[in-house]
């Protein structure tokens, strides 16, 4: 049902028409006027290409190169070398980021394509825009809107970042022509998105929005944005009567305190888990977290319901057939299981991906990969525990006070009728 409209969105109507009436060509007779001011769409500025931290790589860290082939496979131009000891590409790299979505460890890098900074990136814009549109460079043609996501391909989302956006969000689209894959150079990329967004719909219960025609693409801001830009504006000019009047409105800084507020969630779920679990194995190799990761964790943590939606598993030993030779530890770069002196493996849950990697450099045979309760990816909150506890603390100190008021209420009422029989 749509909101009623009241003067405060009648002033932002009239401030709007007059703005195109002062400027009714908008940006277009600075361009003319100056060339070299136009904008100019060029899609290398949406690319860039990898960096590979070979640490991360489950098939260095294991020195075997059989294990984890996920980005050999998707890379459209085999420009991916791996050895036992480093992780290269090569110049044949078309920087559509397809590596980083694919890799389960996180061993591709590139800051602006990375799932906490696409995250903000898109929960932004869904904060402030009736829709948010996530495409691509071919797709797109031309110098993007605001609220338009511009990737080198739509598959540089992973499956876990499409979970946490489709369970924070219900306004987020993808923009796609028909066809416009199909002439793609990057081939792998449509099997890609088409399998991480179908992941996601599937963990989340949502479903995806999908525009294929540019005619249709809605680019108003949301009403409470609007109306939350226009009180700040006001406040800055001098009317701060009409901000305290109104302190419930949105704008700019509402959405950015909200992306704050997700980072600190993200940051306090992390912290969380370390207090939990420990931060480092026995061995003293600190325990990794990958972005994607993060974000589911951080996610199920406020509905726990929402864990038991992934197929959990991780690696369980027969310590009668482990001889101990640690290579199950040494093949995961996350640091996920650990092996002390005393010959007992363990594994922690949340840091395991379930790659499988321990278990096949296991050559005896003592590891086997079962499904753990889901229940394990919800991060214990401290807060919540201290706060459970402080409460029952509280209702108990009720109890033992309404017990002694009890008790000296009926001391009194037995001298009252020992008086009175007096």
């Amino acid at each position: 049902m749509a909101e009623k409209r009241d003067m405060l969105d009648d002033l932002i109507d009239i401030q709007q028409d007059w703005q195109k009436v002062s400027n009714p060509l908008g940006d277009l007779a600075g361009s003319l006027a100056d060339p070299s001011k136009a904008r100019v769409f060029n899609p290398a500025d949406y690319k860039g290409k990898p960096r590979t931290n070979s640490v991360y790589c489950i098939n260095v860290a294991s020195k075997r190169l059989d294990l984890c082939n996920r980005c050999l496979e998707v890379c459209p131009t085999a420009a991916i070398e791996i050895s036992d000891t480093v992780v290269k590409i090569n110049d044949q790299c078309r920087e559509c980021g397809l590596c980083l979505s694919v890799c389960p460890t996180e061993a591709f890098q590139l800051p602006k394509h990375m799932s906490r900074q696409l995250y903000d990136k898109i929960a932004r814009i869904a904060s402030a825009y009736e829709q948010c549109y996530v495409t691509c460079t071919r797709a797109l043609g031309r110098y993007p809107k605001d609220n338009e996501v511009v990737l080198p391909c739509v598959g540089v989302l992973t499956p876990e970042l499409w979970f946490s956006l489709l369970i924070d969000y219900d306004n987020i689209s993808v923009y796609l022509p028909v066809g416009i894959c199909d002439r793609c150079q990057t081939t792998t990329g449509e099997e890609v998105y088409v399998n991480h967004i179908g992941q996601a719909e599937e963990w989340s219960g949502y479903s995806l929005g999908l525009e294929v025609d540019e005619a249709n693409l809605n680019h108003e801001q949301t009403r409470a944005y609007k109306r939350g830009q226009f009180v700040s504006n006001m406040a800055r000019a001098g009317a701060t009567a009409m901000m305290a009047g109104n302190p419930a409105l949105l704008g700019a800084k509402a959405v950015a305190a909200r992306i704050k507020r997700h980072t600190q969630k993200m940051n306090d779920m992390q912290r969380a888990l370390e207090e939990a679990v420990g931060s480092k194995t026995s061995s003293n190799r600190k325990h990794i977290l990958t972005q994607s990761r993060k974000l589911v964790l951080s996610t199920v943590q406020d509905s726990p319901a929402l864990a038991n939606v992934f197929d959990l598993k991780v690696p369980v030993c027969d310590s009668s057939l482990c001889s101990m030779c640690g290579d199950c530890v040494r093949a995961c770069p996350l640091h996920a299981c650990d092996l002390d002196a005393g010959g007992h493996f363990s594994v922690e849950p949340a840091y395991c991906l379930g790659c499988g990697a321990c278990v096949k450099v296991c050559e005896d045979g003592a590891l086997e990969m079962e499904k753990a309760d889901p229940a394990e990816l919800v991060v214990p909150d401290p807060n919540a525990a201290k706060a459970a506890e402080q409460r029952e603390k509280i209702q108990k100190a009720k109890a033992e006070g309404r017990a002694k008021l009890s008790k000296y209420l009926d001391a009194l009422e037995q001298l009252g009728v020992s008086g009175d029989s007096d």
